[in-house]
This record gives structure tokens, C-alpha cells and sequence, in this order.
């Protein structure tokens, strides 16, 4: 990483400024004393949102030319040291001189590729005038560092792919769910995201064999660059397998002796540690999510087993699911994203006691139950997806409980259980049913 070469893409941003962008929901800081960090799977918008931060920077009348840019993946600055990246101030000065003690605003992107990447920040946070924006793919690595170096003085924020209102916003949908010619549009929207899921390429591409190339390279890049080469990983194999598990499983308990039981018979050779440590790894670079059993006791959330959730329901064909299997289990891990994304949810777990409930979630003043489920045109359906409701809310008569239904029939459904259409839910703020 050589002075001259950053000049040229410092200045080169400037000249070229800010591509086209569709707004994100989530919104940064833009005047703070904080080290801003974004962490979020790779192609989830995370560059897209720094772009919007500046053009929000420039509209506050900041200049272009007090606003730095870096993106650590760009391979004129290989290879990167923390010893180089002293030229990037430098560098920036020589540009603009008069800037040396102006207020500034610098964007590292994808900073976990330096090692030690920390002690830079630490130490231009402490000595410049200067707002820092970072942001990593894996968030136990930037969130680890912090902890070391960084300790108070960072706001943490995650990104997701595109949630359906943002899908909705790009494609100029009204979001009016009673309304008979937008709900028919939204209603497609839905089953096109259950079905290919919120990456931003993949959402604004119309071809669907382009879709699934696009995502075969995400999964690939996923793997490769996030995966063995970050934590060194040598048992590919293992690792490969464990990936399509949990990817095609989504919305399913996951007890590790099964799993490993499961994995042994598959002529597998592993330790439960590798387990654990592989699982862990799917957690760090924001692939897997996790919820626990609802319980007041550490013991008990601990005997249990998780619920295992995905980054994005696309990837689910690339490992062998057809765009019309598992719609109950797509739908269901899209709402867990929804309500993962939603600051008024504080807490998410699944609830069992006789029977599984999908979802207890709590706000800052309120705790619901509820189910998700595709359809109910039988009654086995309904009376499973209601017992459990019904037997939840006999031990806890406080909190509200509904049932998510893509495919609206209340035919078969209780009159004592209320049924919310995934349309209006996933465009309502989960706090005020």
C-alpha cells in the first residue's frame, strides 16, 4: 500500500463522487464521538451504506474533499500492512493540505483484512480531527478488537440484505396490504423474496439464471474467503456439509448431539469441539443466527436445544431447495430477520411447554407469541399451529399471541386466535399488534 497509489484513489473518489443508490432504512450517525462499526455478511449493502452517509455528509454541506474513502478489497492497495496504513493520511494531506486540521470523515471498508487494524483507529481517533466509519464481515473479528482497543468508544451496527419494504421501495410498491391492486404487487414481491431473498444484486436483477450465478459466487466467496481463509479451516469437507445442513434446515431446532450423530453416520470424522468451533464460525461471519428456549433459567436455555436461522433465504437454492419447497420454513426465517432488524424487539426466542411456539419476542412495554405458517387448508395444520399458541397464552395470559399466514384462511383458525397476513406484518413495526 504505497502513498502514490492511495492518492490516485482518494482523488479519484472525489472526482467520480457517490453511485447511484437505493435509500437503506438503516441510517447512521453523521455527528458523533464515536468510532462508527457496521458488520453484516459480504454483497449486504454494507459499502452501499457508507455511500449513503457520505452523499447525507455532503448534504449537510460537508465537502467532498474533507470525506476519505478506503475500501480494503481493492487490490491496488495489496498487500496491506497496519505499517502502510499511515500513508493514508499522508497521503490525503499532500492532496489537501489545508484540511490538516479541518474536521474530517474517513470510511474504512472491510478493515478486517489488516491485521491489528485496531491500533490505526485507536490512535488517529485519538490524535486527528477526524469521524471513523469501518466496516467488517465478520463480527466477532471487529467486535473482539473493539473490545481490546476500542473499548466505549464505538456504536455498533448490523446489516442485513434488503428487507421487504426496502424490496417493496425499489420496486415503487405501495405499501397499502388492503388495497386489491397493490396487494396483488406485494404479493408477488413476497414470493419472489421468499424465494430469492434480499441481496441487493439479486433483488434488482430480473434474469433468473443470473440470479442463481449470482448467489452461487456469494456462497463460494462465503466459503472460501470467509471461512477457510479467514479462520484457516482445513477440514473442508466437514465444513461444507455442515454449511448445506443449516442452510437447507432453516427455522429448525439443532441439537449438537444429534447433529453430530448425524454428521458420524455420514462417515464424517470430527470431534463435538469442531462442532461447536465450525458452528460458532457460520455465527461470526453472519451467516447462522441463533435463538434459545425462553426460560428464566441459564440451565435450562443451556440443556436445550437452538433455533438456527439463515442470513437470506436465497441461498437455499444453491444447495438443492426449489424456489417452491419449505415455504413454511422460508417464510418463518424471514420474519426472524424482520424482527432481528426491528430496533423496538428487544429479545427473540422460541417458546415450548407441551408444545413449540415459533416466536416470543419482547418489546420496550409489550411480549408476543406467535406461529408462522405458509398456509392452513387442513386441520392438522390448524390445530398445530394454534395448540401451542393457545396452551402459551393459558401460561401467560398477558401476552399477545397471533398466527403469520402467507396464504390468508381463517376458516379452521379459532376464534380466540388472531391471524395477521405476512403481507402487513412484514411491512408493521412488530411492536404495535
Amino acid at each position: 500500500m504505497n502513498k502514490e497509489t492511495l492518492k490516485y484513489i482518494i482523488q479519484n473518489f472525489h472526482e467520480k463522487g457517490i453511485p447511484f443508490l437505493y435509500e437503506r432504512k438503516l441510517k447512521l450517525p453523521l455527528k458523533t464521538k464515536k468510532v462508527i462499526a457496521v458488520v453484516g455478511i459480504r454483497r449486504s449493502g454494507k459499502t452501499y451504506l457508507l455511500f449513503q452517509t457520505i452523499k447525507e455528509l455532503m448534504g449537510n454541506n460537508v465537502p467532498m474533499h474533507r470525506i476519505i474513502y478506503i475500501n480494503f478489497e481493492d487490490d491496488r492497495l495489496f498487500p496491506v500492512k497496519l505499517q502502510g496504513m499511515d500513508h493514508i493520511l499522508n497521503a490525503y494531506y499532500e492532496l489537501y493540505p489545508e484540511n490538516i486540521t479541518a474536521p474530517k470523515y474517513i470510511f474504512l471498508d472491510e478493515i478486517q483484512h489488516i491485521k491489528n487494524w485496531e491500533k490505526y483507529v485507536r490512535r488517529i481517533f485519538d490524535t486527528e480531527n477526524i469521524t471513523i466509519y469501518i466496516t467488517g464481515s465478520s463480527s466477532a473479528l471487529i467486535t473482539q478488537k473493539i473490545s481490546t482497543a476500542l473499548r466505549g468508544r464505538v456504536i455498533h451496527y448490523e446489516v442485513f440484505p434488503l428487507s421487504f419494504q426496502e424490496i417493496l421501495q425499489i420496486k415503487n410498491i405501495q405499501i397499502k396490504p388492503y388495497l386489491t391492486s397493490s396487494e396483488a404487487k406485494m404479493s408477488h414481491a413476497l414470493t419472489d423474496y421468499i424465494s430469492w431473498g434480499g441481496f441487493p444484486e439479486v433483488v434488482i436483477e430480473t434474469d433468473n439464471n443470473i440470479r442463481s450465478k449470482i448467489l452461487k459466487e456469494y456462497a463460494d466467496l462465503m466459503f472460501y474467503k470467509d471461512l477457510v481463509e479467514q479462520f484457516s479451516l482445513k477440514n473442508q469437507y466437514l465444513l461444507k456439509y455442515l454449511l448445506k445442513h443449516m442452510i437447507t434446515n432453516p427455522a429448525a431446532l439443532c441439537s449438537i448431539n444429534k447433529l453430530f450423530q448425524t454428521l458420524k453416520s455420514q462417515g464424517l470424522t470430527l470431534s463435538k469441539n469442531s462442532l461447536y468451533e465450525y458452528l460458532e464460525y457460520l455465527q461470526q461471519v453472519n451467516i447462522l443466527f441463533l435463538t434459545e428456549k425462553y426460560s428464566k433459567s441459564l440451565r435450562v436455555k443451556q440443556q436445550n436445544p437452538s433455533k438456527y436461522y439463515i442470513i437470506d433465504t436465497g441461498l437455499m437454492q444453491i444447495f438443492g431447495i426449489e424456489k417452491n419447497q419449505n415455504i413454511g420454513s422460508k417464510l418463518e426465517n424471514i420474519i426472524y430477520l424482520h424482527l432481528r432488524t426491528c430496533e423496538s424487539v428487544k429479545e427473540i426466542f422460541y417458546y415450548q411447554n407441551k408444545y413449540e411456539t415459533d416466536f416470543l419476542y419482547h418489546t420496550d412495554n409489550k411480549s408476543y407469541f406467535i406461529n408462522v405458517s405458509d398456509t392452513v387448508h387442513s386441520i392438522e395444520t390448524a390445530t398445530r399451529e394454534t395448540r401451542s399458541l393457545m396452551n402459551a397464552q393459558k401460561q401467560y395470559p398477558e401476552t399477545k399471541s397471533f398466527l403469520v399466514l402467507n396464504e390468508w384462511s381463517n376458516e379452521l383458525i379459532p376464534d380466540n386466535i388472531a391471524v395477521i397476513p405476512a403481507l402487513r406484518f412484514l411491512t408493521a413495526n412488530p411492536a404495535q399488534f
